[in-house]
């Protein structure tokens, strides 16, 4: 999941690559409690061209321990959190489905 970064990410001299994106490589939700929550997302450097993440000592973390707080004050948080709710219906339902497809009978074997 590429995401444009605050600056550019430009790996030391001896390689001189430049990225331009960041890879949502890991993100976190931790709601406890109706009244706390945290979330953590770690970014990687991501290369849309080559399709390459960057190298993981170049690893940002953006994290909170007042998530119910930033779902407040922040619209795009509170609309993360409402889409992360309204996906779970939806793919327990495709989880399911993915487990109910019948193996293709081979040609041979059908009528």
């Amino acid at each position: 999941m590429p995401i444009t970064p605050e600056q550019p990410i430009v790996v030391p001299p001896t390689t001189g690559e430049t990225y331009t994106q960041q890879w949502v490589w890991n993100m976190q939700v931790n709601a406890p409690q109706v009244n706390e929550g945290s979330v953590s997302i770690s970014l990687l450097p991501f290369d849309p061209v080559a399709q390459t993440l960057g190298d993981g000592n170049l690893l940002e973390i953006v994290q909170t321990d007042k998530l119910w707080q930033a779902a407040a004050e922040v619209p795009e948080v509170a609309a993360a959190m409402q889409a992360v709710i309204n996906c779970v219906g939806p793919l327990r339902d495709w989880i399911k489905a993915q487990a109910e497809v019948p193996a293709e009978v081979p040609a041979e074997t059908q009528p």
